[in-house]
Protein backbone atom coordinates (compact mmCIF):
# COMPACT_ATOMS: atom_id res chain seq x y z
CA UNK A 1 0.00 0.00 0.00
CA UNK A 2 2.88 2.60 0.97
CA UNK A 3 4.29 1.41 -2.32
CA UNK A 4 1.48 1.97 -4.24
CA UNK A 5 1.01 5.76 -2.63
CA UNK A 6 4.53 6.33 -3.26
CA UNK A 7 4.24 5.53 -6.77
CA UNK A 8 1.44 8.21 -7.48
CA UNK A 9 3.07 10.64 -5.47
CA UNK A 10 6.40 10.65 -7.75
CA UNK A 11 3.83 10.27 -10.93
CA UNK A 12 1.92 13.23 -9.42
CA UNK A 13 5.55 15.32 -9.34
CA UNK A 14 6.34 14.25 -12.41
CA UNK A 15 3.36 15.98 -13.86
CA UNK A 16 3.45 19.15 -12.25
CA UNK A 17 7.09 19.62 -13.11
CA UNK A 18 5.99 18.82 -16.77
CA UNK A 19 3.33 21.85 -16.26
CA UNK A 20 5.58 23.53 -14.51
CA UNK A 21 7.99 24.03 -17.60
CA UNK A 22 5.60 24.23 -20.19
CA UNK A 23 3.34 26.85 -18.89
CA UNK A 24 6.45 28.82 -17.89
CA UNK A 25 7.08 29.45 -14.22
CA UNK A 26 7.08 32.55 -12.79
CA UNK A 27 10.69 33.46 -12.71
CA UNK A 28 12.47 37.00 -11.46
CA UNK A 29 14.12 37.95 -15.14
CA UNK A 30 17.79 37.43 -15.89
CA UNK A 31 18.20 41.20 -15.44
CA UNK A 32 19.04 43.77 -12.41
CA UNK A 33 15.42 44.27 -12.27
CA UNK A 34 14.07 42.57 -9.23
CA UNK A 35 10.44 43.54 -9.61
CA UNK A 36 9.65 41.83 -13.01
CA UNK A 37 8.78 38.40 -13.69
CA UNK A 38 9.42 36.87 -16.65
CA UNK A 39 7.79 33.36 -17.86
CA UNK A 40 7.92 32.18 -21.76
CA UNK A 41 4.72 34.01 -22.42
CA UNK A 42 4.51 36.63 -19.84
CA UNK A 43 6.08 39.26 -18.64
CA UNK A 44 5.48 41.64 -15.55
CA UNK A 45 7.25 44.47 -13.56
CA UNK A 46 5.10 46.52 -11.50
CA UNK A 47 6.82 48.88 -9.97
CA UNK A 48 10.07 48.97 -11.32
CA UNK A 49 11.93 52.51 -10.44
CA UNK A 50 14.89 51.78 -12.28
CA UNK A 51 13.22 51.01 -15.12
CA UNK A 52 13.32 53.47 -18.01
CA UNK A 53 13.13 54.13 -21.85
CA UNK A 54 16.80 54.06 -22.13
CA UNK A 55 17.38 50.52 -20.57
CA UNK A 56 14.41 48.80 -21.60
CA UNK A 57 16.69 46.88 -24.03
CA UNK A 58 17.55 45.06 -20.90
CA UNK A 59 14.69 43.64 -20.32
CA UNK A 60 14.24 42.24 -23.77
CA UNK A 61 16.79 40.13 -23.00
CA UNK A 62 14.29 38.00 -20.94
CA UNK A 63 11.49 38.82 -23.74
CA UNK A 64 10.77 35.29 -25.91
CA UNK A 65 10.04 35.35 -29.30
CA UNK A 66 6.67 33.85 -27.74
CA UNK A 67 6.05 36.06 -25.94
CA UNK A 68 1.93 36.79 -25.31
CA UNK A 69 1.67 39.80 -22.82
CA UNK A 70 4.20 42.88 -21.28
CA UNK A 71 2.64 44.80 -18.62
CA UNK A 72 5.04 47.39 -16.99
CA UNK A 73 3.45 49.60 -14.33
CA UNK A 74 4.06 52.34 -11.96
CA UNK A 75 8.08 53.15 -13.71
CA UNK A 76 9.50 56.02 -14.88
CA UNK A 77 9.40 54.57 -18.66
CA UNK A 78 9.47 58.32 -19.48
CA UNK A 79 10.05 58.40 -23.08
CA UNK A 80 9.00 55.52 -25.73
CA UNK A 81 11.95 55.70 -27.97
CA UNK A 82 11.47 54.66 -31.85
CA UNK A 83 11.64 51.15 -32.14
CA UNK A 84 10.37 50.13 -28.81
CA UNK A 85 9.63 47.00 -29.22
CA UNK A 86 11.97 45.75 -31.79
CA UNK A 87 13.48 47.07 -35.15
CA UNK A 88 11.67 44.94 -37.34
CA UNK A 89 12.26 46.68 -40.54
CA UNK A 90 16.18 46.15 -40.26
CA UNK A 91 15.64 42.86 -39.08
CA UNK A 92 12.74 40.94 -39.82
CA UNK A 93 12.92 38.40 -37.70
CA UNK A 94 12.51 40.43 -34.61
CA UNK A 95 9.04 40.56 -34.75
CA UNK A 96 7.11 39.69 -31.82
CA UNK A 97 3.67 38.02 -33.59
CA UNK A 98 2.49 36.20 -30.56
CA UNK A 99 2.21 39.19 -28.58
CA UNK A 100 -1.80 40.53 -28.09
CA UNK A 101 -1.64 42.70 -25.04
CA UNK A 102 0.74 45.87 -23.46
CA UNK A 103 -0.24 47.62 -20.73
CA UNK A 104 2.17 50.80 -19.88
CA UNK A 105 0.21 52.71 -17.20
CA UNK A 106 1.26 54.76 -14.53
CA UNK A 107 4.62 54.67 -15.69
CA UNK A 108 5.22 58.64 -15.79
CA UNK A 109 5.26 58.30 -19.97
CA UNK A 110 6.06 62.18 -21.52
CA UNK A 111 6.86 61.10 -24.81
CA UNK A 112 5.80 58.91 -27.58
CA UNK A 113 7.68 57.96 -31.18
CA UNK A 114 5.83 57.38 -34.32
CA UNK A 115 7.45 53.85 -34.76
CA UNK A 116 7.19 53.13 -31.34
CA UNK A 117 4.89 50.35 -31.56
CA UNK A 118 5.70 48.56 -34.83
CA UNK A 119 6.93 45.12 -34.93
CA UNK A 120 3.96 43.81 -32.48
CA UNK A 121 1.48 43.69 -35.61
CA UNK A 122 -1.10 41.16 -33.78
CA UNK A 123 -1.25 43.57 -30.82
CA UNK A 124 -5.07 43.01 -29.65
CA UNK A 125 -4.97 46.04 -26.57
CA UNK A 126 -2.57 48.37 -25.47
CA UNK A 127 -3.09 50.60 -22.27
CA UNK A 128 -1.34 53.59 -21.54
CA UNK A 129 -3.98 55.10 -18.94
CA UNK A 130 -2.54 57.44 -16.40
CA UNK A 131 0.70 59.44 -18.22
CA UNK A 132 1.92 62.43 -18.88
CA UNK A 133 1.82 62.26 -22.80
CA UNK A 134 2.71 65.46 -24.29
CA UNK A 135 0.98 66.17 -27.03
CA UNK A 136 2.40 69.74 -29.29
CA UNK A 137 0.11 71.20 -31.87
CA UNK A 138 2.83 71.91 -34.32
CA UNK A 139 4.57 68.64 -34.37
CA UNK A 140 4.28 66.87 -37.64
CA UNK A 141 4.19 63.53 -36.08
CA UNK A 142 0.87 61.78 -36.45
CA UNK A 143 1.97 57.98 -37.15
CA UNK A 144 1.44 56.79 -33.40
CA UNK A 145 -0.78 53.98 -34.03
CA UNK A 146 -0.05 52.02 -37.33
CA UNK A 147 0.94 48.73 -38.14
CA UNK A 148 -1.58 47.80 -35.29
CA UNK A 149 -3.91 46.58 -37.58
CA UNK A 150 -5.61 43.82 -35.21
CA UNK A 151 -5.95 46.41 -31.93
CA UNK A 152 -9.32 45.77 -30.73
CA UNK A 153 -9.28 47.78 -27.24
CA UNK A 154 -7.25 51.24 -26.84
CA UNK A 155 -7.45 52.71 -23.21
CA UNK A 156 -5.79 56.35 -23.01
CA UNK A 157 -7.81 57.52 -20.12
CA UNK A 158 -5.70 60.10 -18.20
CA UNK A 159 -3.01 59.78 -21.00
CA UNK A 160 -2.55 62.68 -21.48
CA UNK A 161 -0.45 66.11 -19.88
CA UNK A 162 -2.05 68.05 -17.30
CA UNK A 163 -2.28 71.33 -19.53
CA UNK A 164 -5.03 74.81 -19.82
CA UNK A 165 -5.68 73.89 -22.87
CA UNK A 166 -7.02 70.29 -23.61
CA UNK A 167 -8.68 71.31 -27.22
CA UNK A 168 -4.99 71.31 -28.43
CA UNK A 169 -4.56 68.00 -27.22
CA UNK A 170 -8.01 66.55 -28.93
CA UNK A 171 -7.47 68.71 -32.30
CA UNK A 172 -3.78 66.57 -32.50
CA UNK A 173 -5.35 63.75 -31.58
CA UNK A 174 -8.23 63.65 -33.73
CA UNK A 175 -5.56 64.30 -36.86
CA UNK A 176 -3.99 61.12 -35.14
CA UNK A 177 -6.61 59.40 -36.23
CA UNK A 178 -6.55 60.72 -40.22
CA UNK A 179 -3.90 58.34 -40.32
CA UNK A 180 -4.30 55.16 -39.00
CA UNK A 181 -4.64 51.18 -40.03
CA UNK A 182 -6.30 50.62 -36.57
CA UNK A 183 -9.79 49.72 -38.97
CA UNK A 184 -10.27 46.46 -36.04
CA UNK A 185 -10.33 48.86 -33.01
CA UNK A 186 -13.82 48.65 -31.12
CA UNK A 187 -13.39 49.97 -27.64
CA UNK A 188 -11.61 53.55 -27.71
CA UNK A 189 -11.41 55.22 -24.06
CA UNK A 190 -10.26 58.84 -23.70
CA UNK A 191 -12.00 59.37 -20.54
CA UNK A 192 -10.23 61.52 -18.09
CA UNK A 193 -8.48 64.06 -20.30
CA UNK A 194 -9.89 67.52 -19.38
CA UNK A 195 -10.73 67.90 -23.31
CA UNK A 196 -12.18 70.45 -23.78
CA UNK A 197 -13.60 71.38 -27.58
CA UNK A 198 -15.19 68.55 -28.96
CA UNK A 199 -15.84 69.79 -32.63
CA UNK A 200 -17.05 68.65 -35.70
CA UNK A 201 -14.14 67.73 -37.59
CA UNK A 202 -12.59 66.34 -34.71
CA UNK A 203 -15.11 64.17 -34.49
CA UNK A 204 -15.54 63.54 -38.18
CA UNK A 205 -11.83 62.10 -37.96
CA UNK A 206 -12.79 58.89 -35.52
CA UNK A 207 -15.32 57.61 -39.08
CA UNK A 208 -11.50 56.03 -39.22
CA UNK A 209 -12.28 54.07 -36.84
CA UNK A 210 -14.63 51.85 -39.09
CA UNK A 211 -15.42 49.12 -36.29
CA UNK A 212 -15.58 51.21 -32.93
CA UNK A 213 -18.35 49.83 -30.81
CA UNK A 214 -17.43 51.80 -27.44
CA UNK A 215 -16.15 55.02 -27.19
CA UNK A 216 -16.11 56.82 -24.28
CA UNK A 217 -15.50 60.35 -23.43
CA UNK A 218 -16.59 60.89 -20.24
CA UNK A 219 -14.98 63.05 -17.46
CA UNK A 220 -13.80 65.86 -19.97
CA UNK A 221 -14.69 69.61 -20.24
CA UNK A 222 -16.70 69.47 -23.37
CA UNK A 223 -19.25 71.55 -23.31
CA UNK A 224 -21.38 71.42 -27.07
CA UNK A 225 -20.09 68.13 -27.89
CA UNK A 226 -20.76 67.38 -31.74
CA UNK A 227 -21.29 64.06 -33.57
CA UNK A 228 -19.60 63.21 -37.55
CA UNK A 229 -22.24 64.17 -39.75
CA UNK A 230 -19.89 62.34 -42.89
CA UNK A 231 -22.06 59.51 -44.41
CA UNK A 232 -21.47 55.46 -43.36
CA UNK A 233 -19.44 56.80 -39.97
CA UNK A 234 -19.97 54.81 -36.86
CA UNK A 235 -22.03 52.51 -38.30
CA UNK A 236 -21.39 49.74 -35.48
CA UNK A 237 -21.34 52.02 -32.46
CA UNK A 238 -23.36 50.39 -29.68
CA UNK A 239 -22.01 52.99 -26.56
CA UNK A 240 -21.43 56.40 -26.64
CA UNK A 241 -20.41 58.30 -22.97
CA UNK A 242 -19.96 61.94 -22.66
CA UNK A 243 -21.17 62.15 -18.92
CA UNK A 244 -19.33 64.09 -16.29
CA UNK A 245 -18.21 66.73 -18.77
CA UNK A 246 -19.73 70.44 -18.95
CA UNK A 247 -22.62 70.51 -21.04
CA UNK A 248 -24.98 73.18 -20.69
CA UNK A 249 -27.05 72.42 -23.39
CA UNK A 250 -27.37 70.14 -26.32
CA UNK A 251 -26.93 71.39 -30.00
CA UNK A 252 -29.68 70.43 -32.36
CA UNK A 253 -27.17 69.44 -35.01
CA UNK A 254 -25.96 66.83 -31.93
CA UNK A 255 -29.19 65.72 -31.01
CA UNK A 256 -29.82 65.10 -34.84
CA UNK A 257 -26.64 63.40 -35.28
CA UNK A 258 -28.15 61.01 -32.88
CA UNK A 259 -31.66 60.17 -34.13
CA UNK A 260 -30.28 59.59 -37.43
CA UNK A 261 -27.28 57.27 -36.14
CA UNK A 262 -29.64 54.85 -34.29
CA UNK A 263 -32.26 54.77 -36.94
CA UNK A 264 -29.50 54.34 -39.84
CA UNK A 265 -27.87 51.42 -38.25
CA UNK A 266 -29.95 50.65 -35.31
CA UNK A 267 -26.62 49.60 -33.13
CA UNK A 268 -27.15 52.31 -31.29
CA UNK A 269 -27.40 50.80 -27.38
CA UNK A 270 -26.77 53.40 -24.66
CA UNK A 271 -26.04 57.22 -24.68
CA UNK A 272 -24.81 58.57 -21.86
CA UNK A 273 -25.54 62.43 -20.94
CA UNK A 274 -25.57 61.99 -17.19
CA UNK A 275 -23.94 64.14 -14.80
CA UNK A 276 -23.33 67.35 -16.85
CA UNK A 277 -24.62 71.18 -15.54
CA UNK A 278 -27.51 71.41 -17.79
CA UNK A 279 -28.89 75.06 -17.32
CA UNK A 280 -32.72 74.83 -17.03
CA UNK A 281 -33.53 77.82 -18.37
CA UNK A 282 -35.18 79.53 -21.92
CA UNK A 283 -32.38 78.03 -23.83
CA UNK A 284 -32.92 74.37 -22.76
CA UNK A 285 -36.54 73.88 -24.14
CA UNK A 286 -34.97 72.29 -26.94
CA UNK A 287 -33.37 69.61 -25.22
CA UNK A 288 -36.28 69.29 -23.08
CA UNK A 289 -38.64 68.54 -26.17
CA UNK A 290 -36.11 65.88 -27.73
CA UNK A 291 -35.88 64.09 -24.61
CA UNK A 292 -39.53 63.82 -24.85
CA UNK A 293 -39.79 62.60 -28.15
CA UNK A 294 -36.51 60.91 -29.01
CA UNK A 295 -36.30 57.31 -30.02
CA UNK A 296 -32.71 56.86 -29.73
CA UNK A 297 -31.35 55.53 -26.26
CA UNK A 298 -30.42 57.97 -24.41
CA UNK A 299 -30.01 58.00 -20.64
CA UNK A 300 -32.53 60.88 -20.02
CA UNK A 301 -33.83 59.91 -16.74
CA UNK A 302 -30.45 60.54 -15.15
CA UNK A 303 -29.99 64.50 -17.12
CA UNK A 304 -30.51 66.86 -13.80
CA UNK A 305 -30.60 70.69 -13.90
CA UNK A 306 -27.02 71.82 -12.76
CA UNK A 307 -26.17 75.34 -10.52
CA UNK A 308 -26.81 77.53 -12.89
CA UNK A 309 -30.86 77.15 -13.62
CA UNK A 310 -33.42 79.35 -13.89
CA UNK A 311 -34.09 78.41 -10.16
CA UNK A 312 -32.40 77.36 -7.69
CA UNK A 313 -34.69 74.69 -6.77
CA UNK A 314 -34.24 73.15 -10.47
CA UNK A 315 -30.81 72.14 -9.16
CA UNK A 316 -30.63 68.38 -9.16
CA UNK A 317 -33.97 68.21 -10.51
CA UNK A 318 -35.00 65.83 -13.54
CA UNK A 319 -34.79 67.69 -16.35
CA UNK A 320 -37.91 65.71 -18.11
CA UNK A 321 -40.00 66.55 -14.71
CA UNK A 322 -39.86 69.96 -15.63
CA UNK A 323 -42.97 71.56 -17.66
CA UNK A 324 -42.29 73.56 -20.81
CA UNK A 325 -43.62 76.62 -18.72
CA UNK A 326 -40.23 76.05 -16.26
CA UNK A 327 -38.07 77.20 -19.19
CA UNK A 328 -37.89 80.58 -17.98
CA UNK A 329 -34.72 82.94 -18.60
CA UNK A 330 -33.60 85.61 -15.57
CA UNK A 331 -35.61 88.86 -17.17
CA UNK A 332 -36.45 90.25 -13.98
CA UNK A 333 -33.03 90.29 -12.95
CA UNK A 334 -31.71 91.74 -16.11
CA UNK A 335 -34.23 94.29 -15.72
CA UNK A 336 -33.43 94.47 -12.64
CA UNK A 337 -29.81 95.81 -13.54
CA UNK A 338 -30.44 97.76 -16.37
CA UNK A 339 -32.89 99.66 -13.53
CA UNK A 340 -29.90 99.82 -11.12
CA UNK A 341 -27.54 101.27 -14.28
CA UNK A 342 -30.25 104.59 -15.16
CA UNK A 343 -30.70 105.39 -11.49
CA UNK A 344 -26.94 105.38 -11.32
CA UNK A 345 -26.46 107.29 -14.43
CA UNK A 346 -29.21 109.92 -13.36
CA UNK A 347 -27.92 110.29 -9.50
CA UNK A 348 -24.27 111.34 -11.53
CA UNK A 349 -25.66 113.79 -13.93
CA UNK A 350 -27.77 115.31 -11.16
CA UNK A 351 -24.19 115.93 -8.88
CA UNK A 352 -22.84 117.02 -12.39
CA UNK A 353 -25.47 119.60 -13.38
CA UNK A 354 -25.45 120.93 -9.57
CA UNK A 355 -21.65 121.36 -9.13
CA UNK A 356 -21.91 123.47 -12.85
CA UNK A 357 -24.14 125.28 -11.16
CA UNK A 358 -22.44 126.10 -8.05
CA UNK A 359 -20.10 127.10 -9.99
CA UNK A 360 -21.63 129.49 -12.09
CA UNK A 361 -23.65 131.11 -9.29
CA UNK A 362 -20.51 132.07 -7.19
CA UNK A 363 -18.11 132.65 -9.69
CA UNK A 364 -17.33 136.31 -8.69
CA UNK A 365 -16.54 134.72 -5.23
CA UNK A 366 -14.63 132.03 -6.86
CA UNK A 367 -12.01 134.43 -8.62
CA UNK A 368 -11.81 136.44 -5.39
CA UNK A 369 -10.88 133.61 -2.96
CA UNK A 370 -8.33 132.42 -5.85
CA UNK A 371 -6.60 136.53 -6.35
CA UNK A 372 -6.13 136.16 -2.00
CA UNK A 373 -5.21 132.78 -2.03
CA UNK A 374 -2.06 133.78 -4.59
CA UNK A 375 -1.16 136.89 -2.46
CA UNK A 376 -0.32 134.97 0.42
CA UNK A 377 1.67 132.47 -1.63
CA UNK A 378 5.27 133.82 -2.22
CA UNK A 379 6.75 133.19 -5.39
CA UNK A 380 10.31 131.66 -5.37
CA UNK A 381 12.96 131.78 -8.21
CA UNK A 382 16.57 130.96 -7.70
CA UNK A 383 19.68 132.78 -8.59
CA UNK A 384 23.32 132.05 -8.81
CA UNK A 385 25.77 134.14 -7.07
CA UNK A 386 29.15 134.76 -7.53
CA UNK A 387 32.17 134.50 -4.73
CA UNK A 388 31.54 131.43 -3.23
CA UNK A 389 33.72 128.70 -3.31
CA UNK A 390 31.02 126.40 -4.74
CA UNK A 391 27.91 127.86 -6.39
CA UNK A 392 24.88 128.39 -3.75
CA UNK A 393 21.37 128.84 -4.90
CA UNK A 394 20.01 131.52 -2.89
CA UNK A 395 16.18 131.98 -2.19
CA UNK A 396 15.03 135.26 -2.36
CA UNK A 397 11.65 136.66 -1.67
Amino acid sequence: MAAWKLKQLVKLMFVFTVFKYSHGENTTCKGRFERCICTTKNVECHGESQLHGHNIINLYLDIDDHCETLTITHSNLSELQKNFFGSCHDAPDLVLKDMTYVELSNDNITTVHGKTFHCIPNLQTLIMSNNQWEIDRSDSEIGYFTSMPHLKHLDLSNAFEDGEDGSIFFYKLAHIFYDTDMTELEDLNLSYNEFIVLSRESSNSMCELTSLKLLNLSHNYFMEPSMPNKVDCFQHLERLDLSYNNIKLLSPEFMQEVDLLHQAYDKLQEVKLDNNPYRCDCELIATWEWLNTTRSPVNKNEMLCGRDSYHSSYIGKRILDLKPEDFLCQMIEVHSNTGIRVVTGIIFTVVGVTLVAFIIVNREKLRLCIKRLNKRVPSIRFRSHQGYATVQEVATV
